[in-house]
């Protein structure tokens, strides 16, 4: 790392000397794993780095390899000053928009995986070591109450977190819609981010004509199931739906939860 480090402020030696005053020359961060990485976390890693709470700027794709090496992913930034440090592995088609990175609308969440740290640097490199925990859950729905062969309902789901503020990951508040597509079996799957409230919901809508048969309310049904929005890693929801035609009955149950919530209209 020392002679990574080195290596790289040679290329300084014209804008900063070592004659001169070098408490405004750039410093180098040394950014890794500190060991911990949550299950299932693949992809490379996208880096943002922000200095203080309103100034950010992309850093860009780095291979997940130099991560988990030290010394392999080496950031140039200012110098006694507070440098906030972003990562996340599993980016598909959420985007950096000003200081979020956002879900595009109509769009799922994406495998998002994430560590967020600060670091003082007041010599010539420093370093920060970071997690990467599981920042989504996959909620599944199992179906049941097919007509004839042919299922008449379409499931979207509604929230109030489009993605995640930078620095620090924090879930931002915009509009969350995705419609999910049903799988073999009549199983619907969504990833939707971290939750900041009990907002989220279920709408079921015919399909022939889009026309709404009933709301439900997920987030509240989640929060019954114990679930836990805070928590470092966020595990997967499983929850059964079962639907009837003739009496428009929804029953929706979680998974190894006794708790049915039943809503007849």
């Amino acid at each position: 790392m020392r002679t990574l480090g080195l290596l790289a402020l040679a290329l300084l030696a014209v804008a900063c000397t070592v004659k001169e005053d070098r408490t405004f020359c750039p410093a180098w961060c040394v950014v890794y794993s500190d060991g911990y990485v949550a299950e299932g976390c693949n992809g490379n890693l996208t880096c943002n780095i922000a200095i203080g709470e309103d100034s950010n700027f992309e850093y860009g794709r780095q291979d997940y390899d130099s991560f988990t090496h030290k010394g392999n992913l080496v950031m140039e930034v200012p110098r006694n000053e507070e440098v906030y440090v972003d990562v996340f592995c599993g980016l598909e088609g959420m985007e950096l928009i000003g200081s979020v990175l956002k879900i595009p609308m109509g769009c799922a969440c994406d495998n998002v995986y994430s560590g967020h740290g600060q670091v003082f640097i007041q010599g010539e490199e420093g370093e920060t070591g970071l997690p990467l925990n599981k920042d989504y859950t996959q909620i599944t729905m199992k179906v049941n109450g097919i007509v004839d062969g042919y299922y008449p309902f379409g499931f979207r789901i509604r929230g109030n977190v489009d993605g995640y503020e930078l620095p620090g990951g924090r879930p931002h508040r915009g509009e969350f819609d995705y419609i999910p597509k049903v799988e073999s079996g009549n199983i619907f799957r969504a990833k939707v981010p971290r939750q900041l409230d009990d907002s989220l919901v279920l709408e079921v809508f015919h399909l022939d004509d889009g026309s709404l048969v009933t709301i439900q309310n997920l987030g509240k049904i989640i929060r019954d199931m114990g679930y836990d929005w805070n928590a470092r890693d966020l595990k997967d929801i499983g929850i059964g739906v079962d639907v009837s035609e003739a009496s428009f009955r929804v029953v929706i149950e979680a998974w190894e939860i006794s708790e049915t919530v039943t809503v007849v209209f």
